[in-house]
Parts: C-alpha cells; sequence; structure tokens
C-alpha cells in the first residue's frame, strides 16, 4: 500500500469505534446494527417508495428514497441525519446479502487491520467480505439510482443476472 494509502487507512480507523476486545465488538456492533435496522423500518412508514422487506429490489427504492431525501435536505422531515440513515442503509444492505444471497452471507465484526482494537461489522461469503461501516452513495456514474442492487447482484445474485 502507498504512504498516502497508508495515511488514508489509519485515518479512516481512527473514526472507527474501539473496543477492549472481540467480544464487546461483536455485542456492541450487532446491537448498533439491530438498531439501525429497526429505525430504517420505522421511517420507512413515512416513503411511498420503499418498504423494509429486504428483498433486492427493494435496494432500489431505498436509494431513489436516499436522493430524494438528500435533494430535498429531508433527512430531519423523517427525524435522522444523513450519517445516521447511510449507517442504516449500510445495515440493510447486508441484510439483503445475509438473507437472499445463494449461497449465503453471514454477518462479521472484525478488528481493522490498520488500527488496533478499531472494529467494523459487514458481510462475509468464502473469500468475499464487504464491510459495511457507512453506505455512501453519489449521482456521479449513478444515472438510474440502482448502485445498491447493482452491487447485491455483482456479489450475490445469480450468475445469470449479474451487471
Amino acid at each position: 500500500m502507498s504512504k498516502t494509502g497508508l495515511v488514508a487507512a489509519g485515518l479512516f480507523g481512527e473514526g472507527l469505534p474501539a473496543f477492549r476486545d472481540q467480544a464487546e465488538a461483536e455485542r456492541a456492533l450487532r446491537w448498533r446494527r439491530d438498531e439501525l435496522l429497526g429505525l430504517l423500518a420505522d421511517w420507512s412508514l413515512r416513503s411511498t417508495v420503499f418498504r423494509a422487506d429486504f428483498s433486492p429490489e427493494s435496494l432500489k427504492g431505498l436509494e431513489r428514497w436516499y436522493f430524494d431525501l438528500l435533494d430535498d435536505l429531508g433527512f430531519r422531515s423523517i427525524g435522522t441525519d444523513q450519517d445516521t440513515f447511510e449507517r442504516a442503509i449500510a445495515m440493510y444492505l447486508g441484510a439483503v446479502f445475509v438473507g437472499h444471497a445463494n449461497p449465503p452471507f453471514e454477518w462479521v465484526v472484525t478488528e481493522f487491520a490498520f488500527a488496533a482494537d478499531r472494529y467494523e461489522i459487514g458481510v462475509r461469503r468464502d473469500l468475499f467480505a464487504m464491510m459495511l461501516s457507512r453506505q455512501q452513495m453519489s449521482h456521479e456514474g449513478n444515472k438510474r439510482q440502482e448502485s445498491l442492487w447493482r452491487a447485491y447482484m455483482r456479489h450475490a445474485g445469480p450468475p445469470s443476472a449479474k451487471p
């Protein structure tokens, strides 16, 4: 890794939560995952484009809703902020991976390689892992606003359906 990459990784690691050990990290991060999924389900009751049914197709509606809220500065209208919403999106994406991929993914909590005692939660299957601290999305190169669904299809969808 380049020197710039190491600096960036170190800065990212500083923003991750610190825990005494793996067991404490597992308890805290899994609890936060469940809390964020519950919040997203509650917020979704105010959406006309997204239903939190944990299907791969629901990722399209979730992303459209995110951009609607972002464009209208509407996160406050559902009682949250952009950062918390993006963290909830990340957990929802992980839940879709775990619930629908075949073969299945599993939740994993791991120590960040570039910062001691800092941990992340994500999903894993075989040699592939996706860490899900936060899901940031951009309009750039995302005209259809389906990057979450495409990520799911690329990593978990049936071979014939990969974008």
